[in-house]
């Protein structure tokens, strides 16, 4: 077969190139361009032939007729074909070109060779490829002779070889050459209608050796004008313009040379025409160069701009009024952050700086990361995020009530990234982070902080609690409750623990400035004048007794608070104390004790003066030993700052007197320290000290330290609550705040228990449609294959899922042996009680803060101790569950062991079923839901699923609103509780002492300026920042003394810039030392070996050892010194989750040495390790965790571990990197604390070289080890036993040489036994005392098994009973069982199953023990059982009883609206559960629209408020878009994306919104005609009718139109489709025809011009604005050239349309008439008196946004609201003064408060339609007439003289039939309820008197008489009688002339007293009146 097609010879001599060219078939030509540009190099030229064959073998059906595939017309770079709509264009006479001078290339394009050629070429070399034609100049001199487009077509063709020419060596040196690529690429850049295809060009200019010619030749001046090259630049500059305005990423290449001509052209002096030409267009260039800049420079400096200056302006605000939470705009703002410098030499100007500076740094502290983490997420900023953590696909699950928390909200996050981190070690989503949260890309979000993740590796879930809403704008605060279920979150995590920053902030924000300023002399100003404290006058003398006493001696305190407050002190050896020194003047310091009589060395004794008798002290200590230790061992006092603190504070306590006198108010001392750890080892030493049990209050409830626990002021609170010592008014204050959180927790516990149901389990049918979540004709899907039958299981058999308790029939009847199928009630029992005292727990731990939390992440510990152990639960549950699993296997053969395994498997089946269902997310929505059919049950098992999961997601939704205001009771409650109340005041001010954290001092801040403690003592002072310790002093301080060492670790900001550039990490204590403020440093070391203590020199130097140290600290066993550097070169690595580091090598090493210390028979407590790494310590605590030899040994942070210490440290320094950075290791005060925490035996590994290079203490350091040899590149080991045996550990598995501690020789020790020891030789345990021995006993037993005791048993003579297992027969069932020999079994060890008979008739299969106690009784079967009283069938356990509770059957009930409806039996018998039912028949009421409501009769609200009409509206908006939202009087504006596009761009706007004109030139021009208007203006020319010239590829010609895209079919090829008849001109042979791009038909062209032009001008005025349309589709005619002038008139007229349709107001009236709005609101929400908006009120704080759409539709609706709410507030208040409150909140409140979000429920981006306002207005008159009816109501019932005749009862019954019925209260019904009102009106009037009560008030009141002046004739007629009321004339009645009065004060005998008018009793002359006024002789 020929392999010749189309006059081309197809080779086939390889497989290969067929099977490639096979592969290449599937590419078409147009997308590989910028590939064969890129192989142009390699192409063989014939390849061409093979692309056009394989484009003709694609497209052979296309075509009719097939020829050699070669025109005299064609361009021979292309196959012939006809190309249209930004294609390549084919021109029509281009002769062939030829490349190349050489023979062998003469025609390389050639689309026809000869073949007879082609053929003997192939002969020669069937394979041979030829190579590309070499480049010329000639190529691209011809080519700028030709057009633009032909230029574009012939450049991209790949035989161009475009890339060649660009990075040819000629195109960097010859300037032909590079002018003329030059002009090409000018012309290129003129096809603005082929912008895809330039920037392929331009894509390869970048970087080009073209570019860098250009670059040397702009310089070069013209040789004929001696000027630059003007016209070449200008050129350049073109193109370089295109370039910038398509491509602007990849403008890197060009800015040095427009750098280049700038600097050029500032050079010239003569400005020329050509120069201002050329420098206008260059102007333009380096305008958008700037534009890319700035459009790129947020990405990459944006994160760092608030960091980079210091601001030395005034504030620009006050720092109170600063938002401690940022709200978003402040996050997303590009402002810098306003931020001064802490000032370290020198003073302040005031108070309000200093609180300003201290505020501002430590909120930027916590701020900064989080604000530059967010804005380099938005930005996309590469590279790793170090500041944030970035959570996507997160999910909310709803609010969750827990016993400690109160309201948490669980966030599952995306499982694809969750499964990937390895939580255990990971420091990610750790209690306290602080996070946000957003669905908007933070247009708005929620801050919470995280509660709990201990769920995050079972289900990916997190709870976190959400901060108040404090400090955040209206606009962009978020709520969790407000986000639906289905949104998706981004979360932002920052590492920073929040709540050590808030409290502190808003403290220093509480403090008033206009008040006294604590200590400001010294704090702000550095006096440094000594000056005592204010309680200390010249003559206050002190008892120095507590120092001159033993230490050790007996001490009682006694403490008792009758009347005031008395705190004593006895010393049993206080009369040994010379009475000079019980009465010493405090400031006469001569008379003060000798250091040596008080046990203190000088330096010690300086402090102690200084701390006594200044009102500032400083203390700066070095190194200290353990403070029990020091008292135990050393008689005279004297060790270190901490000690030295106990004994200030004792003397302090002693001399109470002086500082908080009789009769003043009493204040306790106020302790502060940085870490819990730390207050509780100080407070623990003055408790032991002074045997104190009463009096000091550790305010916290982080204390691990027993001790210390019962002084927490959880346990005060319990004691006064038992000695009844707070005052009851605050006790009761307190519980009516605990009965309101009680009340809503019942309600959030059902509503949790709900939600949990519905997360681990399917949820009922008749939840579902109890929520009104499932559409009736679903409903009737689902319930169709059960006619009749109300069955709870359809949604199971739906699903395919087995209902639990079939599961749990067969489990329960089967295998009652295996497991307890019930658990076991006590169990039950104890659980309810443990959470029932988890409850009890939480109300009363209302003064739990998160201080633990924080010291937690301060020290970062890992005990392995726990780890271990719940290691150990883990594997002692596994073995048991192993233990079962071998029990059940014994009898494999048993029925009823498959029958369990058959259902275990179902039950397993069925749970993972379930979660797989639950957990997946639902791909539904509102909209897709309504289109799935009505039959369910054709859907597939997965899209069951999906539309379950939808139900779920709604029912939910539908839980967590329901519960919306039991959670904002709660949370009020909570927080309410709190708050720091009365009765800490109460506790607090009689205490001693008040021991807290800096943090907990914060959050106290308000009680301690209420305490006015005079003395306040800060432990741990240089590790404070100074804002922290600010607000922990009050007003009244006189006091402070400072202990700390400013040498060791400082305050660590979180942002390491505060500290280099703002001297954050500078404290109090080190700023005022720095101010030679007066202080004592102590010189004195107890901790550490004399050889250790060296290091500390380097330090300190004065430090001096004493002598315990030098005597009593033991050297370290095993080891050749007590102090060793390991140096090595092993790298580090950073650790993955984070910028930490760890080193591996460091890691094992030190893992390896600690075990080998431990076999030295050192305890774990006695061994720390030491990283500085956080990296390190999680990879050396993993790698730990299943050593049992480390358990118990710490791992700690360096900086965790500050002030405390242990006899071994071994320290593990991390870095080792070749770049020779050490990171944080070069600051002295870490090298400090890290050296200095071992008292024995210090053992460090590093990089020591490495150090010793970088920084200068290191090599320091370093020398002085080398100097005494203890550095190396191992550690010397030695033997205890074997001393000779020596030993270097240079690598970590040298140690495992040295198994068991010892050497590497046996121990052969004997024991005490006699047996020899099998150990190798072990330096633990060395008398053997401990030593197991493991050798059997050879005895036999008297049954005849042998002895299994082993050889170490106490009892040597004694066996113990046999343990071989035997067979054995129990008594008295007779079963046999496997039992230990020596043993004899019970009934109570048999396993045997028997079949045992109920009384009910079931059977049971239980273990024999159980039938033999008869504790088989209650039988769990499931039997069918009828309820009472219902009466319906249930399937019930046998033994129960069912209620009516239980009963799930659905029966017909009639709702409260009167309709009947399936509801579950249970509810059908409760009138108040039936109310909470939705009706779901339709409503059907007629529309004002004419439409049917599609609302149903709950949703309507029994025909009164009609949801809006569902319709759709389907009407033809002015954008020609069909109109999709619901019916309404006016069409909301269209949404959709716009179509308007033009030959230049497109509208990127919405539909709705009005086009910006395209202001390019026309580009409708031909060779006959050209438009010189813009594109958006009518054209100025009219249609081209000349033919088209073109060749279609078949070789006829074009029958399209000139300018006008080329038709694609022919009038010869494509006869059918050409002539088909429309307009009946189509088959005339000179017909032409246009193309219509917008849907590729044709038309003929006369008769297309008279359609289009007849749709535009139709002379009928109704004729809407349209687009024309074709003919044949009626799709809009958008983008054809031929009737632009037509399109541009429509699109003008569409936009007058839209401004009329959105508004025709400027956007400045819109603003104004916002503004007004806004006024108009909070005007009447201040007037607003009974309503109360909350979550309602964000739809107005949107008209807050300038950002925010408004348009007159909006507008009015906001108008309407407000009109409805001033209305709705005016019956509320009428109502509650009308009526009684259970009237008013049952019957007028709620259906008021439905209305109200019934007013925001409606869509927010349209006004109301007709139906609703009608609706609403006319509630709102029912209203008004439901109170007046009510109101007569109580008026009637409270009078009990008011009778109603019959037809007066009658027409009230009209009236409540009237307000009570179905549907609109109508006009008809308006006016019958007011007419028979009128009837009514006498009720009003009182008996006998026809007055209203309202008239009886007024006139009684207008008479200003006292009560019993009224009196009434004998027909009834009222009168008064004045001055004392006792009747003294007659006359007669005005009415009926009857006699009334008297004579003599007595009252005609036929009148009487009318106590009705005056509610009086009696007259006002009567017996009554006058008993207190009868004479004395009467």
């Amino acid at each position: 077969m020929s392999n010749t097609r189309y006059g081309h010879h197809w080779p086939s001599s390889t497989s290969s190139s067929r099977d490639r060219s096979n592969r290449r078939e599937r590419f078409n030509i147009s997308s590989r361009t910028t590939q064969d540009l890129n192989r142009s190099q390699h192409t063989p030229v014939n390849r061409t032939a093979h692309v056009i064959r394989q484009y003709d073998k694609r497209k052979r059906d296309d075509s009719t007729t097939r020829g050699s595939g070669q025109s005299s017309t064609s361009n021979n770079y292309f196959p012939q074909r006809n190309i249209n709509n930004h294609n390549l264009q084919a021109t029509t006479s281009t002769p062939t070109n030829s490349y190349s001078n050489t023979r062998s290339f003469q025609r390389p394009y050639s689309v026809a060779t000869n073949s007879t050629n082609t053929n003997a070429a192939t002969e020669n070399s069937s394979t041979k490829q030829r190579c590309p034609p070499s480049i010329t100049f000639e190529t691209l001199t011809k080519l700028r002779s030709k057009n633009p487009n032909e230029i574009l077509a012939e450049m991209l063709h790949p035989d161009f070889q475009l890339r060649r020419f660009l990075n040819d060596n000629r195109m960097q040196r010859r300037y032909d050459w590079i002018n003329s690529m030059t002009i090409l690429l000018e012309k290129v850049a003129q096809c603005i209608e082929s912008r895809e295809r330039i920037v392929m060009i331009f894509g390869q200019i970048s970087q080009s050796r073209y570019l860098e010619g250009v670059y040397d030749e702009i310089g070069e001046t013209d040789l004929t004008t001696n000027q630059l090259r003007f016209t070449f630049i200008q050129s350049f500059l073109k193109v370089s313009n295109v370039f910038l305005s398509m491509i602007p990423h990849s403008a890197g290449g060009l800015t040095k040379i427009f750098e280049r001509i700038e600097l050029l052209f500032t050079k010239i002096e003569i400005k020329s025409p050509e120069y201002e030409e050329t420098k206008a267009i260059l102007d333009e260039v380096l305008e958008r160069m700037k534009e890319i800049k700035d459009r790129q420079q947020p990405k990459k400096q944006k994160t760092n701009h608030n960091m980079d200056y210091e601001d030395k302006n005034p504030p620009p605000d006050d720092y109170r009024q600063l938002n401690i939470v940022p709200d978003v705009k402040e996050i997303l703002s590009g402002t810098a952050t306003y931020l001064r410098k802490n000032i370290v030499d020198g003073v302040y100007d005031n108070p309000r700086q200093y609180l300003d500076i201290h505020f501002r740094l430590l909120r930027e502290d916590f701020l900064g990361p989080l604000r530059d983490g967010i804005d380099q997420y938005l930005h996309n900023v590469e590279g790793k995020n170090f500041n944030v953590r970035i959570y996507e696909n997160v999910r909310s699950h709803g609010p969750r009530l827990t016993p400690r928390n109160g309201i948490v909200y669980d966030l599952r996050l995306d499982p694809k990234v969750a499964s990937k981190i390895f939580w255990a070690n990971s420091q990610r989503l750790m209690f306290g982070n602080l996070l946000v949260l957003s669905y908007n890309r933070f247009n708005s979000c929620i801050f919470a902080t995280v509660e709990d993740r201990s769920n995050i590796e079972t289900n990916f879930t997190i709870s976190v609690k959400v901060l108040e809403r404090i400090n955040r704008t209206e606009q962009t605060e978020g709520d969790l409750d407000e986000i639906a279920f289905s949104h998706v979150l981004t979360m932002v995590e920052t590492t920073t623990y929040f709540e050590a920053y808030r409290p502190v902030l808003k403290a220093l924000q509480s403090i008033d400035i206009t008040k006294p300023f604590p200590l400001e002399p010294f704090l702000l100003k550095l006096t440094n004048e000594k000056i005592p404290p204010d309680y200390i006058r010249r003559e206050t003398v002190y008892d120095f007794t507590p120092l001159l006493v033993d230490p050790d001696s007996p001490v009682n305190s006694t403490l008792s608070k009758f009347e005031r407050v008395s705190f004593s002190i006895t010393y049993k050896q206080s009369n040994q104390v010379p009475a000079k020194y019980k009465s010493v003047a405090l400031l006469d310091t001569n008379q003060w004790p000798t250091s040596d009589e008080l046990h203190l060395n000088p330096k010690q004794h300086e402090a102690l003066m200084l701390a006594l008798t200044q009102k500032v002290a400083l203390i700066q200590g070095h190194l200290t030993a353990e403070q029990r230790r020091v008292i135990c061992f050393f008689l005279a006092p004297g060790t270190g700052k901490t000690y030295l603190g106990v004994r200030i504070a004792e003397m302090l306590l002693h001399n109470r007197s002086v500082w908080c006198p009789p009769g003043a108010q009493s204040t306790p001392i106020l302790m502060i320290c940085h870490t819990n750890h730390a207050l509780d080892q100080f407070l623990e030493l003055i408790i032991e000290r002074l045997n104190i049990n009463d009096g000091v209050i550790r305010v916290g409830s982080q204390c691990k330290n027993p001790a210390i626990q019962k002084f927490s002021l959880r346990n005060a609170h319990q004691r006064a609550r038992e000695n009844r010592s707070i005052p009851s008014h605050i006790y009761h204050q307190r519980h009516v705040f605990l009965d309101r959180k009680k009340d809503a927790e019942e309600e959030l516990e059902n509503y949790q228990n709900e939600i949990e149901q519905s997360r681990t389990d399917i949820i009922s049918l008749s939840s579902l449609v109890g929520g009104n979540i499932i559409e009736n004709k679903h409903l009737a899907s689902l319930r169709a294959p059960y006619p009749g039958i109300n069955n709870e299981t359809v949604l199971f058999d739906w699903l395919g899922i087995i209902p639990k308790y079939k599961l749990i029939a067969v489990d329960q009847t089967n295998v009652m042996d295996f497991e307890s199928p019930m658990p076991n009630i006590n169990t039950i029992e104890c659980n309810q009680k443990i959470t029932s005292d988890s409850y009890q727990s939480s109300i009363d731990e209302e003064y739990i803060n998160e201080e633990e939390e924080e010291e937690q992440r301060r020290r970062g510990e890992i005990d392995i101790d726990d780890d271990d152990n719940e290691f150990t639960m883990r594997s002692k549950r596994k073995s048991e569950s192993t233990n079962v699993k071998i029990s059940r296997r014994n009898d494999g053969n048993s029925i009823r062991e498959r029958q369990w395994n058959h259902a275990q498997r179902e039950a397993d089946h069925r749970d993972r079923s379930i979660k797989f269902i639950i957990q997946n997310p639902t791909t539904l929505d509102d909209q897709t839901v309504k289109q799935i059919r009505s039959d369910l049950w054709k859907l597939s098992m997965m899209d069951r699923y999906d539309l379950y999961r939808y139900w779920l997601l709604k029912y939910q939704q539908y839980l967590h609103n329901s519960v919306l205001e039991p959670r904002i009771l709660y949370s009020e409650a909570v927080s309410a509780l709190a708050e720091k109340s009365d009765s800490d005041y109460y506790i607090l001010k009689d205490s001693l002492i008040v021991a807290m954290t800096t943090t907990c001092a914060a959050k106290y801040h308000d009680l301690l300026e209420r305490l006015q403690s005079k003395i306040v003592i800060v432990e741990e002072a240089a590790a404070i920042f100074e804002a922290h310790i600010i607000t922990a002093l009050s007003s009244k301080c006189e006091h402070l003394i400072l202990i700390g060492d400013h040498i060791q670790l400082r305050p660590s900001p979180s942002v390491h810039r505060l500290a280099t550039k703002y001297n954050m990490d500078v404290s109090l204590f080190e700023r005022l030392i720095k101010n030679k403020f007066p202080n004592v440093r102590l010189n004195i070391q107890h901790r550490m070996r004399p050889e250790i203590s060296c290091l500390m020199k380097h330090f300190y130097d004065d430090l001096e050892d004493h002598i315990s140290v030098k005597e009593n600290l033991p050297s370290i066993r095993g080891v050749d010194s007590n102090i060793f550097f390991i140096n090595h070169s092993h790298p580090e690595t950073t650790v993955a989750d984070g910028s930490s580091k760890r080193n591996e090598y460091e890691a094992n090493y030190v893992i390896a040495l600690a075990q080998y210390l431990r076999k030295q028979d050192y305890p774990a407590e006695k061994i720390t390790i030491l990283v500085m790494y956080l990296g390190q310590r999680q990879f050396i605590a993993k790698q730990a965790k299943s050593n049992n030899l480390l358990r118990g040994i710490r791992i700690m942070v360096t900086d965790n571990y500050q002030g405390e210490e242990n006899d071994i440290i071994i320290l593990s320094l991390v870095r080792s990197s070749t770049d020779k950075k050490i990171g944080f290791l070069k600051t002295p005060n870490r090298i400090c604390v890290a050296l200095s925490r071992a008292r024995c035996g210090l053992f460090v590994i590093g990089n020591m070289n490495l150090f010793a290079e970088v920084e200068d203490m290191w090599k320091k350091i370093v020398k002085s080890l080398a100097d005494t040899n203890k550095i190396g590149t191992g550690l010397g080991l030695s033997c205890r036993q074997h001393p000779k045996e020596k030993y270097i550990a240079d690598t970590p598995q040298s140690f495992f040489k040295r198994i068991e501690g010892g050497c590497d020789k046996p121990c052969d020790s004997r024991l005490l036994c006699g047996h020899r020891c099998d150990l190798m030789c072990h330096n633990y345990d060395v008398d053997h005392r401990e030593i197991v021995c493991y050798k059997k006993c050879q005895e036999s037993l008297p049954c005849g098994h042998a002895c299994t005791k082993q050889c170490h048993t106490a009892t040597t003579n004694q066996h113990d009973s046999c343990r071989v297992m035997v067979e054995k027969e129990i008594s008295p069932c007779g079963h046999k069982i496997l039992f230990e020999c020596g043993q004899t079994p019970t009934n109570n060890d048999c396993k045997q199953l028997v079949t045992a008979c109920l009384p009910c008739g079931h059977s049971v299969n239980a273990p024999c023990p159980i039938v033999t106690r008869n504790e088989h009784n209650s039988c769990r079967s499931i039997v069918e059982k009828i309820i009472s009283p219902c009466g319906h069938n249930i399937r019930f356990e046998c033994a129960r009883t069912p209620t009516n509770d239980d009963c799930k059957q659905l029966v017909i009930a009639e709702l409260p609206c009167g309709h009947k409806a399936d509801v579950p039996c249970r509810i059908a018998s409760s009138p108040y559960k039936l109310q909470r039912i939705s009706c779901s028949n339709p409503c059907d009421t007629m529309l004002s629209c004419e439409h049917k409501c599609a609302g149903t009769c709950s949703t309507c609200h029994t025909g009164r408020l009609h949801i809006r009409c569902k319709e759709k509206c389907e009407r033809s908006l002015i954008c020609s878009h069909v109109c999709k939202e619901p019916c309404a009087m006016h069409c909301p504006p269209c949404e959709r994306e716009c179509e308007t596009r033009c030959f230049h761009s497109r509208c990127k706007k919405r539909c709705w919104e009005v086009c910006s004109p395209c202001k390019e030139p026309c580009a409708y021009k031909c060779k006959h005609l050209k438009c010189t208007r813009l594109c958006s203006e009518p054209c100025n020319r009219g249609p081209c009718n000349e033919p088209c010239r073109k060749k279609l590829k078949c070789g006829h010609t074009c029958i399209g139109i000139c300018c006008e895209p080329c038709p694609r079919e022919c009038r010869i090829c494509d006869k059918n489709i050409v002539q088909e008849i429309l307009f009946g001109t189509e088959d005339e042979p000179d017909a032409r025809f246009v193309l219509l791009p917008d849907c590729n038909h044709i038309i003929e062209v006369t008769a297309l011009d008279k359609f289009v032009n007849d749709s535009y001008n139709n002379s009928q005025e109704d004729t809407a604005i349209r687009f024309p349309e074709c003919p044949r589709c009626k799709q809009n005619i958008r983008r054809c050239m031929r009737y632009m002038p037509i399109l541009n008139r429509v699109h003008n007229l569409i936009a007058q349309v839209k401004k009329k349709i959105v508004g025709n107001q400027t956007e400045k009236e819109i603003n104004e008439r916002r503004i007004l709005l806004i006024r108009d609101f909070k005007r009447t929400e201040a007037n607003w008196k009974e309503i109360s908006l909350r979550e309602n009120k964000k739809n107005f704080k949107r008209l807050c946004d300038p950002n925010y759409f408004l348009n007159d539709d909006i507008l009015i609706r906001m108008k309407n609201i407000l009109t409805f709410l001033n209305e709705i507030d005016k019956l509320l208040i009428d109502g509650r003064k009308a009526l009684s409150t259970i009237v008013f909140e049952n019957i007028l409140r709620p259906p008021l408060n439905h209305i109200i979000n019934y007013l925001f429920a409606q869509p927010q981006n349209r006004n109301f339609a007709e139906q609703q306002i009608k609706d609403i207005e006319a509630e709102l008159i029912r209203f008004r007439r439901v109170i007046y009816y009510e109101a007569l109501l109580k008026f009637i019932n409270e009078n009990s003289k008011c009778t109603l005749k019959p037809d007066e009862q009658s027409s009230l019954d009209t009236l409540k039939h009237l307000i009570e019925k179905r549907g609109r209260f109508t006009d008809v019904d308006k006016e019958k309820f007011d007419s028979l009102i009128k009837t009514l009106e006498n009720l009003y009037n009182l008996p006998g008197l026809g007055i209203t009560e309202n008239e009886r008030v007024a006139i009684v009141a207008a008479l200003n008489l006292k009560k019993g002046h009224w009196y009434v004739c004998p027909k009834g007629h009222p009168y008064v009688i004045t001055e004392c009321g006792g009747a003294n004339q007659e006359s007669h009645c005005p009415e009926c002339r009857e006699k009334i009065g008297g004579q003599k004060h007595q009252l005609l005998p036929t009148n009487r007293h009318f106590d009705l008018m005056d509610n009086s009793q009696y007259a006002a002359w009567s017996d009554q009146a006058n008993l207190n006024f009868i004479p004395r002789n009467i």
